[in-house]
Protein backbone atom coordinates (compact mmCIF):
# COMPACT_ATOMS: atom_id res chain seq x y z
CA UNK A 1 0.00 0.00 0.00
CA UNK A 2 1.38 3.39 -1.03
CA UNK A 3 1.77 5.85 1.86
CA UNK A 4 0.41 9.08 0.39
CA UNK A 5 0.88 12.47 2.02
CA UNK A 6 -2.06 14.77 2.63
CA UNK A 7 -2.38 18.31 1.29
CA UNK A 8 -2.27 20.87 4.14
CA UNK A 9 -5.14 23.01 2.84
CA UNK A 10 -5.69 25.97 5.18
CA UNK A 11 -3.10 24.75 7.71
CA UNK A 12 -0.42 27.25 8.68
CA UNK A 13 1.07 25.38 11.65
CA UNK A 14 4.55 24.08 10.80
CA UNK A 15 4.45 21.65 13.72
CA UNK A 16 1.08 20.20 12.70
CA UNK A 17 2.20 19.73 9.10
CA UNK A 18 5.44 18.01 10.08
CA UNK A 19 3.83 15.71 12.65
CA UNK A 20 0.81 14.62 10.61
CA UNK A 21 2.21 13.50 7.24
CA UNK A 22 1.26 16.52 5.19
CA UNK A 23 3.13 17.69 2.13
CA UNK A 24 5.69 20.35 3.01
CA UNK A 25 7.80 22.25 0.49
CA UNK A 26 11.13 22.73 2.25
CA UNK A 27 11.73 26.44 2.83
CA UNK A 28 14.16 26.04 5.72
CA UNK A 29 17.00 27.56 3.70
CA UNK A 30 15.31 30.83 4.68
CA UNK A 31 16.67 30.30 8.21
CA UNK A 32 20.22 30.08 6.88
CA UNK A 33 19.74 33.16 4.72
CA UNK A 34 18.35 35.24 7.58
CA UNK A 35 21.19 34.30 9.91
CA UNK A 36 23.94 34.81 7.33
CA UNK A 37 22.72 38.18 6.01
CA UNK A 38 22.90 39.58 9.52
CA UNK A 39 19.89 41.92 9.25
CA UNK A 40 18.38 42.69 12.64
CA UNK A 41 14.82 43.37 11.42
CA UNK A 42 13.27 41.77 8.33
CA UNK A 43 9.90 42.58 6.76
CA UNK A 44 8.33 39.94 4.49
CA UNK A 45 5.82 41.45 2.06
CA UNK A 46 3.73 39.07 -0.05
CA UNK A 47 0.09 38.84 -1.20
CA UNK A 48 -2.39 36.68 0.66
CA UNK A 49 -1.94 32.88 0.53
CA UNK A 50 1.79 33.06 -0.17
CA UNK A 51 2.70 31.14 2.98
CA UNK A 52 3.83 34.06 5.16
CA UNK A 53 2.27 32.72 8.35
CA UNK A 54 3.57 29.20 7.76
CA UNK A 55 7.09 30.58 7.32
CA UNK A 56 6.76 32.55 10.56
CA UNK A 57 5.64 29.39 12.33
CA UNK A 58 8.62 27.55 10.88
CA UNK A 59 11.01 30.25 12.14
CA UNK A 60 9.42 30.17 15.57
CA UNK A 61 9.63 26.36 15.71
CA UNK A 62 13.33 26.57 14.91
CA UNK A 63 14.53 29.40 17.14
CA UNK A 64 12.36 29.17 20.26
CA UNK A 65 13.70 27.70 23.49
CA UNK A 66 12.38 24.16 23.87
CA UNK A 67 12.28 23.60 20.09
CA UNK A 68 11.61 20.07 18.84
CA UNK A 69 14.63 19.36 16.64
CA UNK A 70 12.91 16.32 15.11
CA UNK A 71 10.55 18.64 13.19
CA UNK A 72 13.48 19.50 10.94
CA UNK A 73 14.69 15.95 10.29
CA UNK A 74 15.24 15.46 6.56
CA UNK A 75 14.97 19.17 5.77
CA UNK A 76 17.66 21.40 4.29
CA UNK A 77 18.56 23.21 7.51
CA UNK A 78 19.26 19.97 9.40
CA UNK A 79 22.30 19.43 7.17
CA UNK A 80 23.86 22.62 8.51
CA UNK A 81 24.98 21.11 11.81
CA UNK A 82 27.01 24.10 12.91
CA UNK A 83 24.14 26.54 12.43
CA UNK A 84 21.68 24.24 14.19
CA UNK A 85 24.05 23.85 17.11
CA UNK A 86 24.26 27.62 17.52
CA UNK A 87 20.66 28.69 16.82
CA UNK A 88 18.19 25.80 17.13
CA UNK A 89 16.12 26.22 20.31
CA UNK A 90 18.37 28.96 21.69
CA UNK A 91 16.13 32.06 21.82
CA UNK A 92 13.13 33.31 23.79
CA UNK A 93 10.48 34.33 21.25
CA UNK A 94 7.71 36.92 21.31
CA UNK A 95 5.06 36.01 18.74
CA UNK A 96 1.92 38.00 17.89
CA UNK A 97 -0.43 37.60 14.95
CA UNK A 98 -2.70 40.49 13.99
CA UNK A 99 -4.46 38.69 11.15
CA UNK A 100 -7.83 38.58 12.95
CA UNK A 101 -7.85 42.17 14.23
CA UNK A 102 -10.59 43.47 11.98
CA UNK A 103 -12.98 45.63 13.98
CA UNK A 104 -15.09 48.68 13.21
CA UNK A 105 -13.78 50.95 16.00
CA UNK A 106 -10.56 51.89 17.76
CA UNK A 107 -12.00 50.81 21.12
CA UNK A 108 -12.62 47.25 19.94
CA UNK A 109 -9.29 47.12 18.12
CA UNK A 110 -7.39 48.28 21.19
CA UNK A 111 -9.23 45.73 23.36
CA UNK A 112 -8.18 42.91 20.99
CA UNK A 113 -4.55 44.06 20.87
CA UNK A 114 -4.53 44.20 24.67
CA UNK A 115 -5.92 40.65 24.79
CA UNK A 116 -3.21 39.34 22.44
CA UNK A 117 -0.46 41.04 24.43
CA UNK A 118 -1.94 39.67 27.65
CA UNK A 119 -1.89 36.13 26.22
CA UNK A 120 1.73 36.49 25.09
CA UNK A 121 2.80 37.74 28.51
CA UNK A 122 0.96 34.75 29.99
CA UNK A 123 2.90 32.42 27.71
CA UNK A 124 6.05 33.68 29.46
CA UNK A 125 4.69 33.24 32.97
CA UNK A 126 8.15 32.22 34.20
CA UNK A 127 8.96 35.94 34.32
CA UNK A 128 6.47 36.50 37.11
CA UNK A 129 8.68 34.50 39.50
CA UNK A 130 12.06 35.43 38.03
CA UNK A 131 14.69 36.44 40.56
CA UNK A 132 16.49 38.39 37.84
CA UNK A 133 13.75 41.02 37.43
CA UNK A 134 13.24 44.15 39.50
CA UNK A 135 10.06 44.50 41.61
CA UNK A 136 8.72 47.28 39.36
CA UNK A 137 9.14 45.01 36.32
CA UNK A 138 7.15 42.26 38.02
CA UNK A 139 4.48 44.82 38.92
CA UNK A 140 4.22 45.81 35.26
CA UNK A 141 4.13 42.14 34.24
CA UNK A 142 1.25 41.44 36.63
CA UNK A 143 -0.59 44.55 35.44
CA UNK A 144 -0.53 43.30 31.84
CA UNK A 145 -1.67 39.83 32.95
CA UNK A 146 -4.55 41.37 34.88
CA UNK A 147 -5.65 43.36 31.83
CA UNK A 148 -5.23 46.66 33.67
CA UNK A 149 -2.73 48.42 31.38
CA UNK A 150 -3.79 51.67 29.75
CA UNK A 151 -2.97 52.69 26.17
CA UNK A 152 0.35 54.33 27.04
CA UNK A 153 1.50 51.36 29.13
CA UNK A 154 0.49 48.87 26.46
CA UNK A 155 2.28 50.79 23.71
CA UNK A 156 5.62 49.97 25.38
CA UNK A 157 4.75 46.34 26.15
CA UNK A 158 6.90 44.74 23.41
CA UNK A 159 9.98 46.66 24.47
CA UNK A 160 9.41 45.88 28.15
CA UNK A 161 8.73 42.18 27.51
CA UNK A 162 11.88 41.90 25.39
CA UNK A 163 13.89 43.53 28.20
CA UNK A 164 12.50 41.16 30.82
CA UNK A 165 13.16 38.10 28.65
CA UNK A 166 16.71 39.31 28.00
CA UNK A 167 17.33 39.75 31.72
CA UNK A 168 15.80 36.38 32.62
CA UNK A 169 17.47 34.24 29.94
CA UNK A 170 20.62 36.24 29.33
CA UNK A 171 19.74 36.16 25.63
CA UNK A 172 17.90 38.88 23.73
CA UNK A 173 14.65 37.54 22.25
CA UNK A 174 13.34 37.31 18.72
CA UNK A 175 10.16 39.32 18.08
CA UNK A 176 7.76 38.08 15.38
CA UNK A 177 4.69 40.00 14.24
CA UNK A 178 2.44 38.32 11.68
CA UNK A 179 0.31 40.60 9.46
CA UNK A 180 1.34 43.72 11.32
CA UNK A 181 -0.64 45.91 8.94
CA UNK A 182 -4.08 44.27 9.28
CA UNK A 183 -5.39 46.60 12.03
CA UNK A 184 -3.85 49.61 10.28
CA UNK A 185 -5.79 48.83 7.10
CA UNK A 186 -8.98 48.49 9.14
CA UNK A 187 -8.27 51.83 10.80
CA UNK A 188 -7.92 53.47 7.42
CA UNK A 189 -11.13 52.00 6.02
CA UNK A 190 -13.17 52.39 9.25
CA UNK A 191 -12.08 55.97 10.02
CA UNK A 192 -9.88 55.48 13.08
CA UNK A 193 -6.56 55.67 11.28
CA UNK A 194 -5.07 58.41 13.48
CA UNK A 195 -5.68 56.39 16.64
CA UNK A 196 -4.28 53.11 15.32
CA UNK A 197 -1.25 54.64 13.59
CA UNK A 198 -0.39 56.69 16.69
CA UNK A 199 -0.46 53.56 18.86
CA UNK A 200 1.39 51.34 16.38
CA UNK A 201 4.14 53.90 15.87
CA UNK A 202 5.09 53.67 19.55
CA UNK A 203 4.33 49.94 19.81
CA UNK A 204 6.67 48.97 16.96
CA UNK A 205 9.29 51.65 17.55
CA UNK A 206 9.96 50.42 21.07
CA UNK A 207 10.26 46.85 19.82
CA UNK A 208 12.31 47.24 16.66
CA UNK A 209 14.09 50.61 16.59
CA UNK A 210 17.35 50.74 18.53
CA UNK A 211 16.13 48.05 20.94
CA UNK A 212 19.24 46.56 22.56
CA UNK A 213 17.06 43.76 23.90
CA UNK A 214 16.39 42.36 20.41
CA UNK A 215 18.28 39.62 18.58
CA UNK A 216 16.11 39.51 15.46
CA UNK A 217 12.79 40.96 14.39
CA UNK A 218 10.54 39.42 11.74
CA UNK A 219 7.34 40.99 10.41
CA UNK A 220 4.93 39.99 7.65
CA UNK A 221 2.41 42.13 5.88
Amino acid sequence: MVNTLKLPVGIDSFEKIRKNQFYYIDKTKLIEQLVETGGEVTLFTRPRRFGKTLNMNMLRSFFEIGADASLFDGLYIAENKELCEEYLGKYPVIFLTFKDIKFASWELTFAKIAELVQEEFGRHKELGMSEKLEPYEKDYFRKILAGQANEVELSSSLQKLSKMLHEHYGKAPIIMIDEYDAPIQEGYSKKFYEEIIGFMRNFFSGAFKDNRHLSYGFLTG
